[in-house]
C-alpha cells in the first residue's frame, strides 16, 4: 500500500484532529484547524520600522518609527520580523512544533514567516539565512532541529541560500525557557561561534538570523555577536513568534 493510500485509510477510519484544539480536521486542514490559525495573535500595525512590533507607546505610534524595545540594539543588528505574538494558539503552534515532535507545522509556520518583509533596503542586501544551531544532547531528545526546518521552507520560498554549517553551539546550554529572564543572557553567552573556515563565506554579508522564537533576545544576540566578529556586515532576525520584551540588545 502507497503512503497516499495509506493515508486516506487513516484519515476515514481516524479523523484527524488540530493538535492545538482537538476538534476535528476538516479536507485540506493539515495538523492545526484553520480556527486556530486565524486566532493566532499577528501583530498588528502600526508596527516599529526596525523590530516590527506593534507599537504600544502613542509617541512612536504618530511618528510611525521605532519603539523603546529596539531603541537601544546595537547597530549591526539591523532588523527583526515576527509575524505572530507569542501567546494564544501561535504559543501552542510553537509548542507543538518544539515539543510536541510535530514537524510538518513547519512548512505552514514557513509560510507565515516568508509573507513576513522587512525594509526595501535590507530586503536588497540580504546574501544567506542561518538558522539557530540546537545544542547535542538536545538535537538527539528532539529529533530535529526546528530552526533549520524553518530555515529549509523558507530558502525555497524565498530564494534566499541556506547556510547549516557556518554557526555552530560552542557549548551545550540549558533550555532558555525554563530560566528566569535574568539568567537567560549568561545561559547563552558565549555559546555559539563562527568557525574560521568559513570565514569568507560570511564576508561582509548580511545574514538572516532565524528561530522560532524571539523572547528576551540574548540567544540572538549572541548569535549575532558570533557571526558579526566573523566578518559578517550585519544581521537581520526572522522568526515565527515574538514575546513582548523585555527585548535588549
Amino acid at each position: 500500500m502507497t503512503r497516499t493510500r495509506l493515508r486516506k485509510y487513516l484519515d476515514a477510519i481516524l479523523p484527524g484532529v488540530c493538535v492545538v484544539c482537538g476538534q476535528s480536521l476538516l479536507t485540506g486542514e493539515d495538523v492545526v484547524c484553520g480556527t486556530c490559525w486565524a486566532r493566532a495573535p499577528l501583530h498588528r500595525f502600526p508596527r516599529c520600522a526596525r523590530c516590527g512590533i506593534a507599537l504600544r507607546d502613542l509617541g512612536a505610534r504618530l511618528r510611525q518609527i521605532t519603539c523603546s524595545d529596539c531603541r537601544d540594539w546595537l547597530p549591526y543588528l539591523r532588523e527583526a520580523r515576527s509575524p505572530f505574538a507569542m501567546k494564544g494558539t501561535a504559543a501552542a503552534i510553537v509548542h507543538a512544533l518544539k515539543y510536541g515532535g510535530w514537524s510538518k507545522l513547519a512548512d505552514s509556520m514557513a509560510e507565515w514567516m516568508s509573507a513576513a518583509r522587512f525594509s526595501a533596503q535590507v530586503e536588497a542586501e540580504i546574501d544567506a539565512l542561518i538558522p539557530v544551531p540546537l545544542g547535542e544532547a538536545r538535537l538527539r531528545e528532539r529529533g530535529f532541529n526546528q530552526a533549520e526546518l524553518l530555515a529549509r521552507a523558507i530558502s525555497v520560498r524565498r530564494g534566499w541560500p541556506l547556510l547549516t554549517d557556518v554557526l555552530r553551539r560552542a557549548k551545550d546550554t540549558r533550555a532558555q525557557a525554563r530560566l528566569a529572564p535574568g539568567d537567560r543572557a549568561a545561559n547563552v553567552r558565549g555559546a555559539f561561534r563562527a568557525p574560521a573556515g568559513e570565514v569568507e563565506v560570511l564576508r561582509d554579508a548580511h545574514l538572516v538570523l532565524l528561530d522560532d522564537v524571539l523572547t528576551t533576545g540574548c540567544t540572538a544576540r549572541d548569535c549575532v555577536r558570533a557571526l558579526c566578529v566573523a566578518g559578517a556586515r550585519s544581521v537581520s532576525v526572522l522568526t515565527f513568534a515574538r514575546a513582548r520584551p523585555d527585548f535588549a540588545i
